[in-house]
């Protein structure tokens, strides 16, 4: 296999839940560089439009699917929308999320629904509706966005580290379950990245202080998420399932 051979996504069909901004539509961007025709699903159709368009004047095919993926519902009628008009997915994206920055106490059922729904439970239901098809056809690749709030409790944010330890647990679940019979997951845990997730939740001294603790000295660029995607869904990973590859500038690895 050729090194173009290796990282090609060429005649693959991708499907970015959460695409229509921030690291998902980056991510889909990236994916249709790489040669894959890239569709896009989220809550929000004028933002859906827009990462169509942006697909495909990079010369790949590209449709919106308007869901809310926290309907089991609506993201049943997704995988039939998405099946029926342009086939199953050989790789899936799961990059929604939402975060809101409380004091635990302050935190009622309603914060904790839509954030466990959205993080947890969506990205849960549709790895297994979608994988669930891929094992029946023998192949597929998913991948999940995770965080650094996988591996660490961050103060005013408690139930997003918990649905980010979700993703991390059910990554690694479904792929030890699943590599058997042919498909692969993984997750990218993005470092710091101003997203519109959370470039107005951040205060200046919560920037500042996370900013002290990246060795690299600097916030990441989304461009820089995009060759993590593009290897973990191409033939270079085949052998890879079941782990989440950090790109945070060194946070982990860092001590004091």
């Amino acid at each position: 296999m050729t090194h173009e051979e290796r990282f090609t996504l060429e005649g693959l069909q991708a499907l970015v839940i959460g695409g229509g901004s921030g690291i998902g539509r980056a991510i889909a961007v990236g994916l249709a560089d790489a040669g894959a025709d890239v569709h896009v699903a989220g809550r929000r159709p004028e933002m859906l439009a827009q990462s169509c368009a942006l697909i495909q004047s990079h010369g790949a095919e590209s449709r919106a699917f308007c869901v809310d993926a926290a309907d089991l519902q609506a993201l049943e009628q997704l995988r039939a929308d998405v099946i029926g008009s342009v086939g199953l997915p050989d790789v899936l994206v799961n990059a929604q999320g939402v975060m809101r920055l409380k004091a635990a106490e302050e935190y009622d059922e309603a914060d904790y629904d839509r954030i466990m729904d959205t993080n947890a439970k969506s990205v849960w239901f549709a790895s297994t509706r979608f994988g669930s098809a891929m094992l029946e056809r023998g192949s597929g690749c998913i991948i999940g966005i995770a965080s650094l709030a996988s591996f660490r409790g961050f103060a005013r944010n408690g139930i997003y580290c918990m649905s980010k330890h979700a993703v991390r647990a059910l990554t690694e679940t479904l792929a030890s379950e699943w590599a058997a019979r042919g498909v692969r997951v993984n997750a990218i845990a993005p470092g710091f990245f101003m997203t519109d997730l959370n470039k107005d939740s951040m205060t200046d001294e919560r920037k500042q202080r996370a900013m002290s603790r990246i060795p690299m000295g600097r916030f990441g660029e989304l461009d820089e998420l995009v060759g993590a995607a593009v290897f973990l869904a191409s033939p270079a990973a085949r052998y890879v399932t079941g782990v989440t590859l950090a790109v945070d500038g060194g946070f982990l690895a860092a001590g004091m």
